[in-house]
């Protein structure tokens, strides 16, 4: 149960930052399989009540590590990022870059690298990061999201948005919030998070239409993933790697380094690295 709730908390707070993904962190703590089989059995009509139930208990237990992530660390991670983003971005890029080898080893089974796969995934997450717009401007302030006109066409605008979270949550290399950016739609959906311990009314129904999108994009996620990686598993990994090797590069911060930035950026990426080490060594 404990290994279950970190991993959804470090998979919400993974979504918070753009460029970071979700997935990989499910990855990394060696999730991914048990997470896309739960959701899957669930609409698999041939599998028994009992398996189904210890999967509804599972996903349960990985939700609500994940609601705690992205609500509890949306406002440590904005203090962190004004005081230390350059070097917070790099523990996330060695956290990632390290994993690489990992999961080459792990989830290719001894089967060969499909390079064209993998390209297909660097072009995609380099395409989206080339028309990303920068992360300029703050959270939507709270008078400004009290102010919104809730109706139809903004409560499926918001659906959309849960949805494009929810299946990056699962995928990885993908930022959702990456994809959130390039959207126009990123420093909504954090004003929303940021602020949902204001429990007003419209902060709270939106963020209701929000999760009933994460929903719905986490389970047609889960869905496609699964598929692919039973049928489709060497060129699926190598498409995933390209991915995720593309993400660490794109999250690189541009920027003038002096010496004090440049050592504490290094040691980061080093302690990255070792934590995937760790989550190597001792991932039984």
């Amino acid at each position: 149960m404990i290994r279950n709730l970190i991993g959804g908390i470090a998979v919400g707070v993974a979504n918070i930052i753009p460029g970071v993904s979700g997935g990989t962190i499910i990855v990394l703590l060696g999730l991914f399989d048990r997470l896309i089989e739960s959701i899957s059995n669930l609409f698999n009509f041939k599998v028994k009540l009992t398996e189904k139930k210890k999967d509804v208990i599972f996903l349960f237990q990985f939700l609500l590590g994940a609601a705690i992530g992205l609500i509890g660390f949306a406002k440590i991670l904005e203090i962190l990022f004004v005081k230390f983003e350059v070097q917070t971005l790099y523990w996330f890029i060695g956290l990632i870059l390290l994993s690489i080898p990992m999961l080459k080893r792990k989830e290719m089974d001894g089967e060969k690298i499909n390079w064209i796969f993998l390209f297909i995934g660097i072009l995609l997450i380099g395409g989206l990061a080339y028309i990303a717009p920068g992360e300029e401007g703050n959270i939507v302030p709270l008078k400004e999201l009290l102010a919104k006109d809730l109706n139809l066409g903004y409560y499926l605008v918001l659906v959309g948005i849960g949805a494009i979270g929810g299946a990056s949550m699962m995928f990885p290399g993908v930022s959702g919030s990456m994809v959130l950016l390039v959207l126009g739609y990123y420093h909504l959906f954090k004003g929303y998070v940021a602020n949902v311990t204001t429990f007003e009314l419209n902060i709270l129904i939106p963020l209701v239409f929000i999760a009933i999108g994460v929903g719905i994009g986490i389970v047609v996620s889960a869905v496609i993933t699964n598929y692919l990686l039973k049928h489709y598993k060497r060129n699926t990994m190598s498409f995933i790697l390209g991915l995720i090797i593309m993400s660490a590069i794109t999250i690189i911060p541009r920027t003038t380094y002096d010496l004090p930035l440049l050592i504490s950026s290094i040691i980061c990426f080093i302690f990255g690295g070792a934590v995937v080490l760790l989550f190597d060594r001792y991932s039984n």
